[in-house]
């Protein structure tokens, strides 16, 4: 965890609201879809597209939610040790640490995978598959980036009253 400038840690804090406002957008546009889609079923307007956006938005919500998630230490916790004080802290930089080596490998694969279907289109979209993937190393090198620089005077710990 990187210590940042004052001016610099409001310009994160802002870039991080922002892209939870785009998962909220992202997110309502699945809830209207998904429910043009239920109208569609009854209605026969013929709406077969829906699913498929449907789908693709989801990846992108949760991929793209994910640096917010971190950046804000809102993740699920399960904590099999719990430690207080200096040695809480030292346990959430070793889960960061090891949550940083699954990103940087979810990353890798995930750009590995968008190219090996790049090529290929999607059936009701006609657009490149790659968009249907690219969100997932977008979405782990964002929260790579997240927990390298997100503040750990922020860290829930126990003795602050937090249930981990």
């Amino acid at each position: 965890m990187i210590p940042l400038p004052q001016g610099m840690r409001r310009a994160v804090d802002r870039a991080i609201a922002a892209f939870a406002a785009v998962v909220v957008v992202l997110f309502a546009t699945m809830v209207a879809l998904v429910f043009l889609q239920v109208v569609d079923r009854f209605a026969g307007f013929g709406l077969f597209w829906t699913e498929e956006i449907v789908r693709s938005l989801l990846v992108w919500t949760v991929m793209l939610g994910l640096p917010v998630v971190l950046y804000n230490f809102q993740e699920i916790i399960v904590d099999v040790l719990s430690l207080k004080g200096r040695a809480g802290r030292w346990q959430i930089r070793l889960a960061s640490a090891a949550s940083l080596v699954f990103l940087v490998l979810l990353g890798w694969q995930g750009w590995a995978f968008a190219m090996r279907n790049a090529g290929f289109t999607s059936p009701t979209l006609g657009v490149s598959r790659a968009w249907l993937y690219a969100p997932i190393p977008i979405g782990a090198a964002l929260g790579c980036l997240a927990l390298i620089i997100r503040p750990l005077d922020r860290a829930p710990t126990i003795d602050e009253g937090h249930d981990t």
